[in-house]
């Protein structure tokens, strides 16, 4: 695979499918699959609503350090797009879930361990969405 360039603009289309990818798997993970098992694993920690500026903060901010990061420069192939999103995935959940286990009363090892699996997978699937359908492309 030959390297492109990486434009302001294919930045932000990469950039723009992560962030599409990221937050329709979130959505559904954390407002449907996931719920039950958070709601009862964190209990008075979660709130009874997302707070949207948080949330949207980081939907800006993570997505752009997956591209940045873990995709550039460009890796060869899609496997190795998916194994360096995977580890940011992995330690970016990591350093947030092994912090609130030490911390936080009442923050358990499942819900580190279940937390770093998905943030893991789903950072994978937001980095090799963003290699494969805008990285991949001619300039």
């Amino acid at each position: 695979m030959s390297e492109h360039r990486l434009t302001p603009a294919r930045f932000f289309a990469a950039w723009g499918v992560a962030f599409l990818v990221m937050g329709t798997l979130d959505g559904l993970w954390l407002g449907w699959l996931a719920l039950d098992f958070y709601q009862l694993q964190m209990g008075a920690l979660m709130t009874d609503s997302v707070r949207i500026v948080p949330a949207l903060a980081y939907y800006l901010m993570y997505p752009a350090a997956v591209v940045f990061l873990a995709l550039t420069p460009q890796p060869a192939t899609l496997r190795m797009a998916a194994v360096r999103s995977a580890a940011l995935g992995l330690a970016a959940f990591g350093v947030y879930d092994l912090t609130n286990l030490a911390t936080l009363r009442g923050y358990t090892v499942a819900m580190t361990l279940v937390d770093m699996a998905w943030g893991t997978f789903a950072t994978a699937a937001g980095g090799s969405a963003a290699y494969r359908w805008v990285l991949t492309r001619a300039a």
